[in-house]
């Protein structure tokens, strides 16, 4: 017999209290463990019907099936690093190896601290599929093009909006996520900078209609040509191909007060020694902030994956 479904009820005072935190600090690990909550209490009974999509395409449903780790494989840099030149895996590499780029699965990994994911309520498959939406974030700078820059930033939540969450522009235009890109100040003037957030959001939708983002197998199109799997996603090109968000500078008060706020690249680069040495993310997250300290300063001096989970495990 097939085990019940269960999700998360939807709660719209929760989702605003959550957007309110994220807001004062998107990069922040106190803000940053705000936006999956909020995409849940936000979601409620779509994120289930977003596995039911799932379940109706062949993809989808094969994934379902198999329920591969992309997590752990997006992790593996050596893996990664031995992909094809050209390739999605490769140009993801570059994008993971620069020292201040702080990874995905570090922000959204975040939703482990106090073992709150855990006491959703929400079946083993649901949980699953969640978790490696979840995993995605840096995968969509790479396909989209947008950099890690904070206007790169803002777009990428535009192309998101669209593709990932399958709302509307008028949706990802009012919502918590997009409303923080709408108070940046890019150099290229608002006209233009709200001409770029509804670009990215018409990629990201083109895409969805061309292949739903659940049911992208991402496993398969790492190895493939850059070129090759934007074409196997849908991704229409850039109208501008010149554009480059890392040229435009913004010093209005929200960017430098709460977007730009200092980041501790110390423990960026624990994290990230961490995990590609091994440990699992969520283990990592779990830990209490002692613990998890002395685990990235050991990763950080090139512990071993046995050290670094025995100092867990303490």
């Amino acid at each position: 017999m097939e085990a019940a479904s269960s999700y998360p009820e939807r709660n719209l005072w929760a989702a605003a209290r959550d957007a309110l935190i994220w807001l004062s600090g998107p990069v922040s690990e106190r803000g940053a463990a705000r936006a999956s909550r909020m995409a849940l209490h936000m979601g409620g009974r779509v994120v289930h019907e977003r596995r039911l999509a799932m379940r109706e395409h062949p993809i989808g449903r094969r994934l379902l099936g198999e329920r591969p780790d992309l997590c752990a494989t997006l992790n593996d840099m050596q893996g990664l690093a031995a992909m094809p030149e050209g390739s999605l895996g490769r140009a993801f590499h570059t994008f993971m190896d620069h020292p201040e780029t702080i990874p995905g699965y570090m922000l959204s990994g975040l939703i482990y601290k106090d073992d709150w994911f855990d006491s959703v309520p929400m079946d083993e498959e649901l949980r699953w599929a969640f978790e490696r939406w979840m995993q995605t974030h840096d995968l969509m700078h790479v396909v989209s093009g947008y950099g890690a820059d904070l206007a790169g930033e803002g777009l990428n939540i535009y192309f998101s909006g669209g593709y990932n969450l399958a709302l509307s522009w008028r949706a990802t235009f009012w919502s918590p996520f997009g409303l923080a890109p709408r108070l940046m100040r890019p150099s290229v003037g608002q006209d233009a900078w709200h001409g770029y957030l509804r670009e990215a959001w018409a990629r990201g939708d083109a895409a969805r209609r061309h292949l739903p983002f659940e049911s992208v197998p991402w496993e398969e199109l790492l190895p493939q040509p850059l070129g090759e799997a934007r074409g196997a996603l849908g991704l229409t090109p850039l109208a501008d191909p010149a554009m480059n968000s890392a040229e435009w500078t913004d010093e209005s008060f929200f960017t430098r007060k709460f977007l730009a706020s200092n980041v501790d690249y110390e423990s960026v680069q624990g994290v990230k020694a961490a995990v590609e040495a091994g440990v699992p993310v969520k283990d990592l997250m779990r830990a209490d902030a002692d613990i998890r300290s002395r685990v990235e300063k050991l990763a950080r001096d090139g512990a071993e994956v046995d050290i670094l989970i025995g100092a867990l495990a303490v």
